[in-house]
């Protein structure tokens, strides 16, 4: 299970933010779809993303994707990307010892 934190962010202001909980875990060849999704969800334009963008979040856990990356205009400075590390359950398989 993948979630990542949405945001736009003008004049360092958090304006909008979701966040896109996935079953599956989000990899180079459903993060586009992913992305159509939450655009939707914000009511924004969906941004060109490149594979270079998509393989950085991947292995850093953080995309910003500024004016340059849409057709058209937005009304944020950017949109940020922050992938939330899901901490593995801590599960007590060792009997009591008292």
């Amino acid at each position: 299970m993948t979630k990542i934190w949405v945001k736009t962010v003008t004049d360092h202001k958090v304006r909008e933010s979701i966040v896109y909980d996935n079953e599956q875990e989000i990899d180079t060849d459903n993060f586009r779809p992913a992305l159509m999704k939450i655009c939707e969800q914000l009511k924004i334009p969906t941004p060109i993303v490149t594979g270079s963008q998509i393989a950085n979040f991947m292995e850093f856990n953080i995309l910003k994707l500024k004016q340059r990356d849409f057709i058209e205009t937005i009304n944020f400075d950017f949109l940020e990307f922050n992938a939330i590390k899901q901490e593995k359950e801590i599960t007590n398989d060792r009997p009591y010892i008292p």
